[in-house]
């Protein structure tokens, strides 16, 4: 179906339709939508249920959507709550609601100032996070950048970047978060942690400050400390060339 044919999609009340190929996907109301969706554009301001894939130059979700295959999209918005069994592969994205991955996680840049749970894996070139953030897998990205505004639980099983910066957001009119961002490992070219809890770091410049409470510690640079924080074991990797 070529560019001029696509049909538009617009549903306003409660309905059931089949997948297909579409300029415009327009959800206002409750839809169920059997098979696969593409579509150049695609909004959802009620309840959308995908029972195959979602793939959609720009995708926007202010309601609840349920994808149960995979979603795909150049740019997108999650600001209400959207649960997908599949991958996603979402190249530059930002979530303000929640957005739940079944599988792996795959994209550019991804700002979250909502929630991200993600079962699998998840590879970035650019994480900006003030929200809370659940990873089971590993995190792989170029640059990570948390800071630890919300009151939440965050982990993340294993972390692998060139920069990661993990800081807790000192409030001047509300209380600061008091729970620990946790990983099992956390390793980077430049690490810089705060209230962060892991077993290992390991890294070629690495700075621990408040609220730490780190295994064991491995670098290769410099390793600086400021604040309170409790490390068990310390070690300089030396490189030694042939």
């Amino acid at each position: 179906m070529n560019q001029k044919s696509r049909q538009n999609m617009k549903v306003m009340g409660e309905t059931q339709s089949e997948g297909g190929v579409f300029d415009q996907v327009r959800i206002m109301g409750e839809c169920t939508i059997t098979g696969s969706v593409e579509a150049n554009s695609c909004k959802v301001m009620g309840e959308c249920v995908v029972s195959g894939d979602l793939c959609s130059d720009y995708f926007r979700n202010m309601g609840e959507a349920a994808i149960d295959g995979r979603l795909a999209a150049a740019e997108s918005r999650f600001m209400g709550e959207t649960r997908v069994k599949g991958d996603c592969a979402l190249k530059k994205s930002s979530i303000y609601g929640e957005l739940f991955a079944g599988r792996n996680l795959t994209g550019e840049d991804l700002t979250v100032r909502g929630m991200l749970h993600v079962a699998g894996d998840v590879s970035l070139e650019t994480l900006d996070m003030r929200g809370g953030i659940y990873v089971e897998g590993m995190l792989n990205c170029d640059d990570v950048s948390i800071t630890l505004k919300i009151n939440t639980d965050h982990y993340v099983n294993e972390i692998g970047a060139g920069r990661v910066s993990i800081k807790r957001k000192h409030a001047l009119f509300s209380a600061a978060p008091t729970k620990h961002f946790r990983a099992e490992t956390i390793e980077g070219d430049h690490v810089s942690l705060e209230f962060t809890e892991a077993k290992v770091v390991r890294g070629v410049d690495v700075e621990i400050a408040d609220g730490c409470s780190i295994g064991r510690v491995e670098y290769s640079g410099f390793y600086k400390t400021s604040g309170h924080f409790d490390v068990g074991q310390v070690v300089r990797l030396d490189h030694k060339t042939n």
